[in-house]
């Protein structure tokens, strides 16, 4: 049986296409549809259809942009458009990217429906037989590379043609599939550059192509190029070319190398889909963080400083060529204990354990270098955030406990210096403390909070003036009477008489 994936946004149109026809009787059958083009894409590479019928105008991906990912990256799968009759440049464009045929919707039939699809499959059949031929090939080129000396080149050679050779290597999970490999740039101008390609598989989480080449083919740009629908097929497909070499004799050295080499390579090209050997980072386990000094700023609470000492730390680790797991590892282990003890510290502080979860999540899920770096970046300033709001919150504790003691105190001695030894701030940052909350001195508050009090005792109690004044911490009768007036430009005996009924 052909098989066959209906494309079309349409719900009636593919319904119809189902019953148009009795499939199997003909020798096709409908594996799938699909309602958009990057639902195509997906179907496509589980099912593997052998052709694709398709509308052009669609959400998503459009048609357009679907054929040109099949001919590009699936180009063993034909694909037949169907078209309306105002879409005439769409299916011009179709043609460019390896439509075999279009039909218009209006006029489709049974009739003129099979005839294309049956031409479809004469040429399956055709290139099933070349397939079964590269086939053989790849396997003796799969013997080759993982090392049988008696392996003999002469046939590979003979196909490859040219005499300078590059191993192009990837360990992407859709390409383990040798039908996958063999379609990558199966419908290329390869001819034009003069390149030839050769698909492999080992079989042990290894893939990639043997190309052969003229001396001066600028391989790397065109495999870049050819492979730029790649996007919409595998994303984080990563491929490493190696240096040229001349003698397939060579073959297993290259090939151990590649495969040595590409450990935690992905990690450092983001926007880069093809690295050159030579490109390669030398990678090693970086230096050990200094846990004493980070422990140590911990245990005296400076939370602020061991955020420090971990920017300090990565930003070191980022800009050396560290292993990623190595970095993953560091950064889980040091979070996980800066957080837990956050944790500790504050019980009422549900950020950080939030924090926690989030960050170990998302540091396993980092794919590359600059997704770590930005992640390590948010990560670090949200603690810095969670902290300076924490400790203001404690500030705002410990200052009203400090202003409830001068409520009860006020009518005896108290000083600034005393204020900070008994709350365990400094003398100076507690002034600036208690003139950006208050927006006055300390002297001027202790100030209002005992004339406040004096006027409550002028007006309800019948204490005389020098008892008011030893009340509210004033031992100068006379330094008293000056600071009221001063203040309420009323004497205190005044303010009595004036103000009590």
């Amino acid at each position: 049986m052909v098989t066959i994936l209906l494309v079309d946004d349409e719900e009636a149109i593919r319904d119809g296409l189902k019953n148009l026809v009795v499939w199997e009787k003909e020798g096709f059958h409908i594996i799938g549809e699909a309602s958009n083009g990057r639902e195509a894409l997906v179907k496509i590479k589980q099912l593997q259809p052998d052709i694709v019928i398709t509308d052009l105008i669609m959400p998503e991906l459009d048609g357009l942009e679907l054929t040109r990912t099949i001919q590009q990256q699936f180009p063993d799968i034909h694909f037949l458009v169907l078209s309306s009759y105002d879409e005439f440049s769409y299916v011009s464009d179709s043609y460019k990217n390896g439509a075999i045929d279009y039909l218009l919707k209006p006029t489709l039939t049974p009739s003129n429906l099979l005839t294309t699809l049956k031409k479809v499959a004469k040429k399956l059949k055709t290139t099933d037989d070349l397939l079964s031929q590269k086939e053989l090939l790849s396997q003796s080129l799969n013997r080759a590379l993982i090392g049988y000396v008696d392996q003999e080149f002469t046939d590979i050679e003979n196909f490859l043609e040219e005499k300078t050779y590059h191993l192009l290597y990837t360990n992407a999970r859709w390409y383990q599939e040798l039908s996958h490999l063999s379609s990558v740039l199966n419908t290329l101008c390869l001819e034009e550059f003069s390149i030839h390609v050769l698909p492999f598989s080992t079989g042990n989480t290894a893939a990639g192509l043997l190309i052969a080449s003229k001396n001066q083919a600028p391989v790397q740009e065109f495999l870049a190029t050819s492979f730029s629908s790649l996007k919409n097929v595998e994303p984080q497909a990563f491929f490493i070319l190696s240096d040229p070499f001349s003698s397939l004799n060579m073959l297993n050295l290259v090939f151990n190398q590649l495969k040595t080499q590409s450990e935690g390579q992905r990690f450092f090209f983001k926007k880069q889909l093809i690295a050159s050997q030579s490109e390669l980072f030398s990678l090693d386990n970086g230096d050990r963080f200094d846990t004493r000094k980070f422990l140590r700023a911990l245990l005296d609470n400076d939370f602020i400083l061991g955020v420090e000492r971990i920017e300090e730390y990565f930003n070191e680790m980022i800009l050396s060529s560290v292993r990623p797991t190595f970095l993953k590892q560091q950064a889980s282990s040091i979070f996980y204990t800066l957080l837990s003890t956050l944790e500790e510290n504050h019980p009422n502080h549900a950020q950080y354990s939030q924090l926690k979860t989030d960050f170990l999540t998302e540091i396993s899920n980092c794919t590359y270098l600059q997704d770590f770096s930005s992640l390590l970046l948010v990560m670090t300033e949200s603690i810095k955030k969670e902290l300076v709001s924490a400790h203001s919150d404690q500030e705002d504790e410990q200052l009203a406990e400090l202003l409830r003691y001068i409520q009860d105190h006020y009518m005896h001695s108290i000083s600034l210096t005393q204020l900070a030894d008994m709350f365990h701030f400094s003398y100076t940052y507690l002034s600036s403390l208690i003139s950006s909350r208050l927006h006055m001195s300390f002297s001027d508050y202790l100030k209002k909070v005992r004339l406040e009090k004096a006027k409550e005792l002028l007006l309800h109690s019948e204490l005389n003036l020098s008892e008011i004044s030893d009340a509210t911490g004033y031992s100068d009768l006379s330094y008293f009477s000056k600071t009221f007036k001063k203040e309420f430009q009323l004497s205190p005996s005044q303010y009595r008489r004036d103000n009590r009924l």
